[in-house]
């Protein structure tokens, strides 16, 4: 009798109870980061970039027009869109603001003029962008289970579910976390490309690419990259013999080529094949503020290079568009870094905001991973480190390049410029479960940082750890997106039910493009600010005793023309102010530099209390405002030379 036939592996195997188990606990992490991102949200306004963001995604879907806010990334913003489209909003269609693409006007009009629900849109934008943070998580696990297990899959995750900063940028409608989840995946899949040299390897790869450079422009740090990885490459995987290195250096610069090609592709995809940013059947765009002649001279090296590719038609024109846009608005941008203004940043920002946003617990557990790296490497053999240094190669060079241009960049306003540096170390996190005795140290740390991101919930974005003084002294140290983004309307309006007396004047210096009134925020007067989309009328007012609430940004003059020192020449201009009461003409001028006196007085005194920390409160007498408005200004934050 022959022998029963072997038994063919099936492709569908049951499950073992550790999977399952794995399963359950990998799908219950990534719904709870899900949850506690989206769920905060909630108790927050429209972000600054957000209607921009929201809006353009709307038009790009539905009309097919690319000219509103091409530089911050085609992919995420249709996603945005989709709400909308749900939901049949209306959208401004007024020729006088698309013909010059005035898209903060038309955003502010589709939130707020049109009867929209906005609320919810906004709500179920910021949903989709956390389903990306979730993707984040997954793909930091599943790198960091390729590298040390279950166990260290598990810990890397837990410890990004619980790390404030992504849970506030993927909870809000913008870009950052899209394109930090391609700049992790894109270089890892191009490094396995490298290493199978095969056609599926390489389409995963190409797809990732282009999705990368329709993320956001920072995606193409991809190109470095790719030519780092290219060399790496040879050096780690390549015989020693220089004719096979020259070879594969060959081949690897063609499978760049090909990859480039591929992305081109995805990025036409994105702009329907079409180069003309103009949408069918709406108005052409006659002039604007950022028309490619402006700012085509800011764009610096780049500049012949974008030039060729609008003449031969290589790209869409509002992706080249969006990239010279960025160019330009990243050559010189006003910042602030501890009672500092610049223009022109500092090398410190990053490491500062890396050192003063990332919770103790987190830092703590990277220094003892690299405690345990540094170990092992030792016990190591020869080959063994040498497979680590392969394993590794693309997540060390991602973090290490995006590290080298923000140490030079000159665009300082938000850690969310960071935000890939950050999945390479979560990864890391995974070696401290290898050994029994770090992986315990590790979830005490673990305990801590979860710790940490509930004491700030809801308030994620305001973060700070001790080092920088906590999430009270914040505003002192940074402003703008890092800390202040317009998103605490709704904390305000609660402070104000509860704290603010019967009668009692209330006054708002705010920093964003949301509308107050539609968050129940409704001032006696709305104090100066170069932000505001739909301006208050500059109708003559007095300031009187009562709850002055600043936010952060305009507190320290981000982008105030009156920053720095109180000058003489301030100083002249404000006495000339005062010699007659001002009339509708001249009170812009004496309402800015009024408001520059009150800011410079208030900078040296602790407010009497904030909403969500981005937004300071000062109850001022009498007594205080002449003491603002005329008397010695002895604080001011320094400015720092032009290079």
């Amino acid at each position: 009798m022959p022998p029963p036939a072997p038994r063919r592996p099936s492709l569908f195997r049951p499950p073992d109870l550790r999977s399952l188990l794995l399963f359950a606990a990998v799908t219950a992490l990534l719904t709870l980061f899900w949850w506690l991102a989206v769920s905060a949200s909630r108790a927050k306004s429209q972000t600054s970039d957000e209607l921009p963001h929201i809006a353009a995604g709307y038009a790009y879907d539905r009309f097919g027009d690319f000219r509103l806010q091409p530089e911050n990334g085609n992919l995420p913003q249709r996603l945005y869109g989709l709400p909308g489209l749900a939901a049949d909003a209306r959208f401004p269609r007024d020729p006088e603001n698309w013909s010059v693409a005035r898209y903060w006007h038309l955003a502010w009009d589709y939130f707020y003029a049109l009867d929209n629900p906005t609320d919810r849109i906004v709500q179920q934008a910021r949903s989709l962008n956390a389903l990306l943070g979730a993707a984040l998580g997954l793909l930091i696990f599943w790198l960091a289970h390729r590298h040390f297990g279950p166990a260290g899959g598990l810990l890397a995750l837990a410890f990004y579910v619980f790390a404030p900063n992504f849970l506030t940028h993927s909870a809000l409608a913008t870009s950052d976390v899209c394109a930090a989840f391609f700049l992790t995946l894109a270089p890892w899949l191009f490094w396995r490309h490298l290493a199978r040299r095969d056609f599926a390897s390489g389409i995963l790869a190409a797809l990732a690419s282009g999705l990368t450079l329709v993320a956001k422009f920072n995606g193409l740090l991809i190109v470095p990259l790719y030519a780092l990885l290219g060399v790496a490459d040879v050096w780690l995987r390549a015989d020693p013999a220089f004719r096979v290195r020259g070879r594969r250096f060959v081949a690897n610069f063609a499978l760049g080529l090909l990859q480039a090609v591929a992305a081109a592709i995805v990025i036409w995809a994105f702009y329907n094949f079409r180069f003309s940013a103009r949408g069918p059947d709406l108005p052409a765009l006659d002039a604007s503020d950022w028309m490619l002649d402006h700012i085509l001279p800011a764009a610096g090296a780049t500049r012949t290079v974008i030039e060729t590719a609008l003449s031969r038609q290589l790209l869409p024109e509002a992706w080249l568009y969006g990239l010279t846009n960025v160019l330009a608005g990243a050559s010189a941008r006003p910042s602030f870094l501890a009672g500092e203004h610049s223009d022109h940043g500092w090398w410190q920002f990053f490491p500062t905001l890396f050192f003063t946003k990332t919770p103790l617990a987190m830092l703590g557990a990277c220094l003892l991973a690299l405690v345990a790296g540094l170990l092992a490497w030792r016990r190591a053999e020869t080959s063994t480190r040498r497979a680590w240094l392969i394993a590794g190669c693309p997540l060390f060079l991602t973090a290490l390049l995006v590290w080298f241009t923000a140490l030079r960049s000159n665009l300082n306003i938000g850690d969310r410029h960071i935000l890939a540096v950050y999945p390479p170390l979560f990864i890391a996190l995974g070696i401290l479960a290898t050994r029994r005795t770090f992986a315990v140290a590790a979830l005490a740390l673990l305990i801590g940082q979860a710790v940490a991101s509930f004491s700030i919930r809801p308030h994620y974005q305001a973060y700070f750890n001790p080092i920088a003084g906590g999430p009270a002294q914040a505003y002192r140290l940074v402003a703008d997106s890092s800390l202040d983004w317009g998103q605490d309307l709704p904390t305000l309006r609660v402070w104000l039910e509860s704290h603010r007396r019967p009668s009692e004047k209330f006054y708002l210096g705010y920093f964003g493009s949301a509308w107050p009134p539609h968050y129940g925020v409704r001032p006696d007067a709305f104090l100066p600010a170069a932000n505001y989309i739909v301006r208050p009328p500059h109708v003559p007012y007095e300031l009187e005793p009562g709850l002055y609430c600043l936010s952060a940004t305009i507190l320290n003059e981000v982008y105030s023309v009156y920053r720095g020192p109180w000058t003489p020449q301030m100083e002249a201009a404000w006495q000339r102010s005062r010699v007659a009461p001002p009339t509708a003409a001249t009170f812009p001028q004496f309402d800015y530099l009024r408001l520059a006196r009150l800011c410079k007085f208030l900078q040296l005194r602790e407010p009497d209390a904030h909403a969500g920390y981005s937004i300071l409160i000062y109850r001022l007498t009498a007594t205080d405002l002449a003491a603002a408005l005329t008397g010695p200004i002895t604080g001011a934050h320094r400015v720092r030379p032009q290079p």
